[in-house]
């Protein structure tokens, strides 16, 4: 009667894994042309500058739309409009042209404290105060 060999999968740690990727990776750009490999170190050093200025935050789609629009419109880049947006209600709070005492609800969230009930179009906000 055969019996059944049981043979040990091997299992690889997740950081053993990401070291083993990334030495592929560092393999495959060493086999590279030397041009493309300076394009790719070139393109590598100016998304690095960039990522200081990166920020990530979520909007709604409609104010995403909107800004993409206005960006369109005016021939600017959208993160421009945004950055004087933001710059400009950092210096109405400042200034106290803002109050966001106003605007907020309690939250759920264990994170934080307080929502703000966004002003605007219904439809153009996802966070509203249900009535």
């Amino acid at each position: 009667m055969n019996e059944p060999k049981f043979t040990r999968r091997p299992v690889l740690d997740p950081a053993v894994a990401d070291l083993l990727a990334g030495m592929e990776q560092k393999h495959a750009i060493a086999q590279m042309p030397k041009r493309k490999r300076e394009k790719l170190a070139r393109e590598h050093a100016k998304m690095e500058a960039r990522r200081e200025q990166r920020a990530t935050y979520d909007l709604p789609p409609l104010v995403r739309q909107k800004i993409r629009e206005l960006a369109e419109e005016q021939h600017l880049p959208a993160s421009q409009l945004v950055s004087l947006a933001l710059i400009r209600f950092l210096d109405d709070i400042k200034n106290e042209k803002i109050n966001l005492d106003n605007m907020k609800e309690p939250s759920r969230s264990p994170r934080y404290d307080w929502n703000l009930i966004l002003p605007g179009e219904p439809d153009m906000v996802t966070t509203r105060r249900k009535k």
